[in-house]
């Protein structure tokens, strides 16, 4: 499944693209949203009504969300069929533009981090298209334990 998020979803497309769902962001424009939407065969998700009315009379599969929430988002999501199944970084996307990620030998980011991040670290991963460079520090450990509220979901909390 393939999606578009419009402006007020940029944190939600980011997490999406980290469980490795090609998802586009920062289209501005309405009929730009539909328009990139039809070309790609994508989903739009969204929390404008009227957006949603224009996109399914253009006969654009619409995902309309209610939630302000990053969990409620994703709990909303869950009962359009989408899936959330643990990160892994070889299956990401990269958050900042939605780029393929692939592991990479740590002698290529040699001189690309910080000396000591290349000598505590083993796993490294690049973004094909941008470039940027990812390895498994205090970052990802924080965006694990988001990803495991996230996957547990909003009722399992609640318990």
């Amino acid at each position: 499944m393939k999606f578009i998020a419009d402006m007020m979803l940029g944190r939600l497309a980011r997490w999406l693209r980290l469980y490795g769902y090609n998802t586009l962001y920062g289209i501005v424009d309405d009929d730009d949203i539909i328009k990139r939407a039809l070309e790609g065969g994508r989903v739009i998700i969204t929390r404008d009504e009227g957006l949603a009315e224009k996109a399914n009379a253009a006969g654009v599969e619409v995902f309309l969300l209610s939630s302000n929430s990053l969990e409620g988002q994703v709990e909303e999501l869950r009962r359009f069929g989408v899936e959330f199944r643990e990160l892994f970084p070889a299956n990401a996307r990269c958050p900042k533009c939605n780029g393929p990620i692939e592991r990479v030998p740590k002698e290529e980011v040699k001189g690309r981090v910080p000396e000591s991040v290349y000598e505590k670290y083993e796993e490294f991963y690049v973004c094909k298209d941008c470039g940027q460079i990812y390895w498994p520090g205090r970052q990802w450990r924080e965006m694990l334990k988001i990803d495991r509220k996230l996957r547990l979901g909003k009722s399992k909390e609640e318990d």
